[in-house]
């Protein structure tokens, strides 16, 4: 069946790639979080609940580290009318780690990454959005199911690996069938029946690569080319088969991934997309971070708020990405980024509420400080209005009165 479908490539996409998928709802969405914090997608979601469009969200209680930003997101949704529950079955031992969303019963978007962040801005992560009702209804079943806390039977004609019933199979099967090349980008292959089959086709002589990171570098069988992932973190988990057949998704090759938890990817064999996750992982194969690159500037949480002290940590250049138009992107210089309504201004918004030099961000020694120019309607920086000055950090949201948005990217 001809179906649309594009690929979602962390970081670099961002936010922007879900936003827009919300924005297009007219009926439906349904949403699995493991993890979010990103203020853009929320807004979203709200916007879209506001219009009518009708939301549930699945948002787990057992993710490690955020069990009280979970509860609070669930609190915050429920204040605003959103229809949410926790997954019944939801524990540690199995957990419900999977990442999808549907819109309108006919578009399915599957992700390895949770929308918060971090992962949107230095993890390598991807995701893959389908035009496709028969995916997406599998999907909303499997959703459905969840929800109602109910029995799922997969269908096996489904493209869908959905844990623990069917994927440990079916990736078998996949790997199984290998004859050229298997490409994999996932930190945790641990599960003792897929490595053995692994080390298999290795010594068959089929090239076996495994991009992970560096607190695994040991832990593979010497057959298995293993090699870390140098500029970003590591958080995808997507394995590409002779070049042709790709799985995305949430589930990493480990036990608990594939018999115990929650676990959705799917399989991809459009040419395009496989040919452009190919690019990514041999770049990501044998890039080297260059020596006067620093690790940690890619990894660095996003709320750690930046100080004159690490001007020296930070060696890269910024851009301002606008949210109303994805492919608008504001170069930060060295020095002044003036921002307001006069054509004069480096950032030009020509909104009514939007003052003539309202406001700017000065760049210097790789930290950046946004100032408001005493503008009439402000600037706000992750949804709160600053006063005078205030640090930047990448990931942050700037608010132009109620005109335009962008977030601060490092590139």
């Amino acid at each position: 069946m001809h179906q649309k479908i594009s690929l979602i490539i962390q970081p670099g996409d961002s936010f922007f790639p879900i936003v827009q998928a919300i924005d297009r709802a007219d009926r439906s969405i349904n949403l699995t979080v493991f993890r979010m914090d990103d203020p853009i997608i929320q807004l979203a979601l709200l916007e879209a609940h506001q219009r009518g469009v009708r939301i549930r969200v699945l948002i787990s209680s057992s993710a490690r580290g955020w069990a009280e930003k979970n509860r609070k997101l669930l609190r915050d949704a429920k204040e605003t009318g959103i229809s949410t529950k926790e997954p019944a079955g939801d524990s540690k031992r199995a957990r419900y780690h999977y990442k999808v969303m549907t819109i309108d019963d006919k578009e399915a978007l599957v992700f390895t990454f949770n929308p918060t962040r971090e992962n949107l801005h230095y993890a390598r992560d991807f995701g893959i959005e389908v035009y496709n009702p028969a995916i997406a209804a599998e999907i909303n079943r499997l959703f459905d199911a969840d929800w109602n806390d109910i029995p799922f039977d997969p269908s096996n004609d489904s493209p869908l690996l959905v844990s623990p019933f069917n994927s440990r199979q079916k990736m078998a099967m996949l790997l199984g069938n290998a004859r050229e090349s298997i490409q994999i980008a996932d930190a945790k292959v641990e599960d003792p029946a897929i490595v053995r089959l692994l080390v298999e086709k290795a010594r068959n002589g089929i090239p076996v690569h495994v991009l992970g990171d560096e607190e695994h570098a040991n832990q593979l069988p010497s057959e298995i080319d293993f090699r870390a992932v140098q500029r970003y973190k590591l958080h995808a988990k997507c394995t590409i088969i002779d070049g042709v057949t790709a799985v995305i998704g949430s589930m990493n090759l480990r036990t608990e991934s594939l018999d115990r938890r929650r676990e959705l990817s799917i399989t991809v064999d459009d040419a395009d997309i496989v040919r452009a996750l190919t690019a990514v992982f041999e770049s990501d194969w044998e890039r080297k971070a260059p020596a006067s690159d620093n690790t940690t500037t890619h990894v660095m949480s996003p709320f750690e708020r930046l100080s004159p002290e690490s001007a020296e940590k930070w060696t890269l250049g910024f851009v301002l990405i606008s949210r109303s138009n994805t492919l608008v992107r504001h170069a930060i210089r060295e020095g002044l980024t003036t921002i307001g309504r006069a054509q004069e201004n480096d950032v030009v918004i020509t909104g009514a509420l939007v003052s003539r030099y309202h406001a700017q961000i000065k760049l210097d020694a790789g930290t950046c400080r946004l100032t408001d120019l005493g503008s009439a309607n402000g600037t706000f920086l992750n949804g709160d209005r600053i006063d005078g000055s205030t640090w930047l950090r990448p990931g942050d949201v700037l608010r132009i009165a109620e005109s335009e948005e962008f977030r601060l990217l490092e590139i």
